[in-house]
C-alpha cells in the first residue's frame, strides 16, 4: 500500500458512458486503498474528482459548466483537492488548469496508477498533470461498485478504427485486450460475492482478443464465462457491425446466459455518408447482418445509433436514414446530432449542416422510431420474461423496475426485498420506451 495522504473523503462526479462509470468505480477503489472514504456530496468531501467525457461536445460543455460550480467549493474550503480525470483530461491536459486554476490535478484515461503520486504533488502545490498513455492495469484493485448485483467488467481498452467522427482512438489509445484468465478470475470473484449480471466493456468490444496468445475472440471469452456458476446473465457493449461473425451470433442462440440484446451502431442509412464516416460497411451489408441475427435468434432485441447532420448530409441522405428505421425496425434507437470533435477527420469535411437543421433531423429520426418501438415492444405482451430487479422506477409510483434479457425496462408491483433478485414477470402493457408487467407466482 502506498503512502496515505491526509485527506479522508472523496466524491466522484461521473460524466458519459458505461466505461466512464466503471472507471469511476476503479478510481473509488484506488482512493479507498489510499485511505479515502467515498461520499456522495461534493460539498462535504475533502477531495472531488470529475471523471469526464469528450465523445460529444454537449458532454464536454456540461463538464465545464459543472466545473465552474466547484470554484465555489474551493473558495469556501481552500484545502479541498479538485481533480479532473477521463477523456477531457486526456484531451486538454494542463490547459484545464490554465482555464480553471483552482483544479489541483489532472490525469488521463490510462493514468489511474499515477493518481497516488498526483495527489501528493497536488498537496505540495506542485504541477500535477499526467496524460501520457500508460498501462491502466492495477492488479488486485477492488473497484467500489455502484451495484451489489450488476457489475461492469472491462475486457479491452482503446480502438483502432478511427471513424471520422470519433475522438476515442486519440483519447483511449490503441486496442489492448486483457488476458482471458484475468477476466475469468474477476468474474468468478464477482459470482462469489453474489453478483448476478456482468456487462463486458470495450470501446469496440467485438475486437476483443487481438494480439493475445493463444488466440481467443469475444465468442470464445463468452463461452468461458458462461460456465461460471452464480452468474445468471452476461451482456456486452458495444460491438462493431463488421465484427459480427457467425460464431458470435451463435452465442445468443447457444449460450442461455448471454442476454438476447445487441447494440449495433449503424450511424447512417446512406452509403455515401457511411464512406465519409469511414465506416467499413455499406447499408445493405448491415441489413444482411441484421437478417442473419434475426434468422438465428428470432427474439433478439436490437438497438442502434444514428447521427443526424453529419458534414455533407443532404436531405436525401437523411431520408435514407429514416427509411432504414422503417426497413430494419430496430427495437430502440439512440440518435444524436453530429458534434465536431478535436483532431477528427470529419473536421476537414465540407458541407456543414446548420444547427437548426440538425435539430430538425434529430427530431424526425426520434419521431419516426417511436411507433416502431411501440410495435416491437407490443409483441412481448402476454409473454413471461425473466427480470433482474434493479430498484424502484423513476416514475415515483412505487413500482419496481427491472430489465428483461432483451434490455427492456419493465415496471411492476412488488416488495423492495426483490431488488437484486431474478423474478418472472408477465408483460401486460407496452409503451415505446418501457413495458409494464405483473409478477408470476411459481
Amino acid at each position: 500500500m502506498s503512502e496515505t495522504v491526509s485527506r479522508s473523503t472523496v466524491a466522484i462526479v461521473t460524466f458519459g458512458c458505461q466505461m466512464n462509470v466503471h472507471d469511476s468505480e476503479r478510481i473509488a477503489g484506488l482512493m479507498a486503498r489510499e485511505g479515502y472514504a467515498l461520499v456522495n456530496d461534493p460539498m462535504a468531501a475533502d477531495c472531488v474528482i470529475l471523471n469526464t467525457c469528450a465523445v460529444r461536445e454537449k458532454a464536454e460543455q456540461k463538464f465545464y459548466s459543472d466545473l465552474g460550480r466547484f470554484r465555489e467549493i474551493k473558495d469556501l474550503r481552500p484545502d479541498v483537492l479538485i481533480g479532473v480525470a477521463g477523456c477531457v483530461a486526456q484531451q486538454e491536459g494542463a490547459r484545464i488548469q490554465s482555464r480553471a486554476p483552482y483544479v489541483d490535478f489532472v490525469f488521463g484515461t490510462t493514468n489511474l496508477p499515477d493518481l497516488p503520486r498526483l495527489l501528493r504533488e497536488a498537496q505540495e502545490d506542485r504541477p500535477a498533470v499526467e496524460t501520457v498513455f500508460g498501462d491502466a492495469a492495477l492488479p488486485g484493485l477492488v473497484p467500489i461498485r455502484q451495484s451489489r448485483f450488476q457489475a461492469h467488467v472491462t475486457i479491452m481498452h482503446g480502438c483502432d478504427r478511427y471513424c471520422a467522427f470519433c475522438v476515442i482512438p486519440r483519447l483511449r489509445g490503441r486496442e489492448h485486450s486483457r488476458p482471458p484468465d484475468e477476466i475469468e478470475r474477476e468474474v468468478r470473484d464477482l459470482a462469489t460475492a453474489g453478483y448476478k449480471e456482468v456487462t463486458l466493456l470495450g470501446q469496440t468490444v467485438s475486437s476483443y482478443g487481438k494480439g493475445l496468445r493463444p488466440p481467443i475472440d469475444l465468442a470464445g471469452l463468452l463461452e468461458r464465462l458462461h460456465d461460471i456458476e452464480g452468474i445468471a446473465r452476461i451482456r456486452f457493449v458495444s460491438p462493431h457491425p463488421s465484427d459480427l461473425t457467425p460464431r458470435l451470433v451463435s452465442c445468443f442462440r447457444d449460450l442461455p446466459k448471454v442476454a438476447g440484446h445487441i447494440h449495433l451502431p449503424l450511424q447512417s442509412g446512406s452509403d455515401r455518408i457511411l464512406r465519409l464516416m469511414r465506416r467499413d460497411y455499406a447499408y445493405n451489408e448491415y441489413r444482411e447482418w441484421i437478417g442473419s441475427l434475426r434468422a438465428r435468434v428470432p427474439d433478439i432485441t436490437i438497438s442502434t445509433d444514428l447521427i443526424a447532420g453529419f458534414p455533407g448530409e443532404t436531405p436525401r441522405d437523411h431520408e435514407m436514414s429514416t427509411r432504414a428505421l422503417e426497413e430494419i425496425r430496430f427495437d430502440h434507437l439512440f440518435a444524436f446530432k453530429y458534434s465536431s470533435r478535436p483532431g477528427t477527420r470529419a473536421l476537414r469535411l465540407t458541407g456543414r449542416v446548420p444547427e437548426e437543421v440538425k435539430e430538425e433531423r434529430l427530431a424526425d429520426l426520434l419521431s419516426s422510431q417511436n411507433p416502431i418501438s411501440l410495435q416491437r415492444n407490443g409483441t412481448w405482451i402476454g409473454r413471461v420474461v425473466s427480470v433482474l430487479v434493479e430498484g424502484e422506477g423513476k416514475k415515483g409510483d412505487g413500482k419496481l423496475m427491472g430489465r428483461t434479457p432483451g434490455n427492456h425496462a419493465i415496471h411492476f408491483e412488488g416488495p423492495r426485498s426483490l431488488v437484486g433478485e431474478m423474478v418472472r414477470i408477465r408483460v401486460c402493457k407496452a409503451g415505446p420506451h418501457s413495458l409494464v408487467g405483473e409478477m408470476q407466482v411459481e
